[in-house]
């Protein structure tokens, strides 16, 4: 009998562009369900048998939609390639699953605006709490594509708490002053701004903050040498 090899039976790591896709797969299908809303919402309510999505004002409960399946298809593609999921695509398939059924529960927008609020701020308290009891949980976020001493993690972490925390406030500053004059069933132009800003705008808002940082991980980062002991880089 052919023995296995332990090391084919190991997790895997997505590579970059399967895991750009699965992180933005969700959010892609939340803007196409909310702009394109007047031709996807009469055969979604075919599909369904219902009248719900087909009324003005509900851009936003098909986007809601569109996003969940979307999320179930990032886990399983990331499962299967894999054979564990990232914590933090678990950790936003649950907050989006939970407020989604909150939305259409109760009919209210709300949860979805306060969705990247919770997200970021749930992360924030989340990667403070792991440092305050000697844990560094932003190691598991990167998944292992960075090597650095404890003390870097340490610094780079805080600086992750940081940029939470302002997202947070961002989200909430920004959802609010633009959905202030919405209406319930009615067109809201603030609405699809709102949408764009968290499809796009905190999307780049975190690469332009990852880029900012890469001297500081480039200074810090870990090579192997030919000897396979690991060294850090010299500082530019």
């Amino acid at each position: 009998m052919t023995e296995t090899d332990p090391s084919s039976m190991a997790p895997g790591r997505l590579d970059g562009r399967a895991k750009f896709a699965v992180e933005m797969g969700p959010l892609l299908a939340f803007f196409i369900g909310f702009f394109f809303h007047e031709q996807l919402a009469g055969p979604t309510d075919s599909l369904l048998g219902t009248t719900f999505f087909d009324q003005v004002g509900r851009e936003l409960y098909l986007a809601v939609l569109f996003s969940l399946p979307a999320f179930a298809a990032a886990l399983g593609y990331s499962l299967w390639k894999t054979r564990r999921v990232a914590p933090m695509l678990l950790f936003s398939a649950v907050i989006v699953s939970v407020l989604g059924a909150l939305t259409f529960i109760f009919q209210s927008k709300t949860f979805v605006y306060m969705k990247p609020t919770i997200v970021y701020g749930a992360m924030a308290a989340i990667l403070a709490g792991g440092l305050m009891t000697g844990r560094i949980f932003l190691k598991s976020i990167f998944d292992g594509a960075i090597d650095m001493p404890e003390a870097a993690w340490r610094i780079f972490t805080w600086r992750f708490v940081a940029f939470n925390v302002l997202a947070a406030i961002a989200n909430e500053v920004i959802w609010r002053n633009l959905t202030a004059d919405c209406l319930p069933n009615a067109e809201c132009s603030g609405e699809g701004t709102w949408v764009t800003i968290k499809v796009f705008g905190f999307t780049a808002a975190y690469i332009i903050f990852v880029a900012a940082n890469m001297p500081f991980l480039i200074k810090y980062m870990k090579t192997k040498d030919e000897t396979g002991d690991t060294e850090e880089k010299p500082s530019a």
